[in-house]
């Protein structure tokens, strides 16, 4: 992408005139190098100049702003012109009048702080990526992180669908909050996991690092507070929640394409198969769900997988495409 369309797709954006589409190509055009996030940044101040930037750098930006628009109208005039020369130079002299106006009066618009960016990752994909404040996220496969491109002043919020391992970077002022469909994770600075899948049985925080308070929305809001080395869990049925020391293993499996099955149905470790490997299991009674499966599987093929499982539980299965067919032996 040129560099004069990735500053009107930004300034766009900090408008809230892109579609969701574009928000996704924005976001991983931002997470692609250091470089890319340093400009989106750059034209974020000039957007929202905070009290403890120093305003010469805004309006260094603002110049180069001002040298695209120049760029645009030379072109114009000489050649045919783009479809979006039009929409464009409004979007930047809009912007350039609302820079103009905060440069004197410093207030902050909240015109950015509304837009949302959201990262998505496949069944069998992890994603790994970086929030402007510095958090490393590694997003598992299946999963969804919904997070605001400027984080606000009092707090850091994001959403997650699925399942992530979190870095977060510390800030005593502002902490960093996850919002799952069950629960709150609020941190200052740590390294957790959280496990929130919509079709998994629980919904879990393990802490590896630092602290953190977890809340539950349906125990009267009530606040849990972890240890580095513990887990706690939701299980989804019974409402019950248990306080527990973590595996790390378990837990962060997903990350290095580790499976462990201890005495677990075919039908929930099949849930896990998925969700690494993106394909979909298909039993051809309930009886073939109920074996029950003691195994372990590191970085190995989705044959390798499936041709243990069947020795072990006397089964055999046939693949199609991205369904997996599973029966007892006849």
């Amino acid at each position: 992408m040129e560099e004069e369309d990735i500053h009107l797709l930004i300034t766009r954006f900090l408008l809230k005139q892109t579609s969701t589409e574009e928000n996704a190509v924005l976001a991983d055009w931002i997470t692609a190098s250091s470089k890319n996030e340093q400009t989106f940044e750059a034209i974020k101040v000039c957007w929202l100049p905070d009290n403890d930037v120093d305003n010469k750098h805004a309006i260094l930006e603002l110049s180069k702003l001002n040298a695209i628009i120049d760029e645009q109208e030379r072109h114009s005039s000489k050649s045919k012109p783009r479809l979006f020369h039009t929409w464009a130079l409004a979007a930047l002299l809009l912007l350039v009048g609302s820079i103009t106006t905060t440069l004197f009066v410093f207030q902050k618009s909240p015109i950015a702080s509304a837009a949302y960016l959201q990262q998505v990752s496949k069944a069998g994909e992890i994603k790994t990526f970086k929030l402007n404040d510095g958090t490393k996220i590694t997003l598992g496969p299946g999963s969804s992180l919904k997070y605001p491109a400027l984080f606000d002043e009092q707090q850091r919020d994001v959403e997650l669908i699925g399942e992530a391992y979190f870095e977060v970077s510390k800030n005593a002022h502002k902490p960093f909050r996850v919002r799952t469909r069950e629960l709150d994770v609020k941190v200052l600075g740590t390294h957790f996991n959280v496990n929130a899948s919509k079709n998994g049985h629980s919904t879990a925080v393990s802490l590896f690092e630092g602290k953190v308070n977890v809340n539950v929305f349906d125990d009267h809001n009530e606040e849990y507070h972890l240890k580095p080395g513990q887990q706690l869990t939701l299980d989804h049925s019974s409402q019950q929640i248990y306080q527990h020391a973590l595996d790390s293993l378990d837990v962060l499996g997903w990350m290095t394409k580790t499976l462990i099955f201890s005495n677990e149905k075919l039908s929930d470790a099949a849930k896990k198969i998925e969700k690494m490997y993106g394909v979909k299991l298909v039993f051809d009674n309930v009886s073939t769900g109920e074996a029950r499966i003691h195994a372990r599987f590191t970085d190995q093929s989705l044959d390798d997988v499936l041709q243990t499982i069947c020795l072990t539980g006397d089964l055999q299965y046939t693949n199609n495409g991205n369904k997996i067919y599973i029966s007892n032996k006849t």
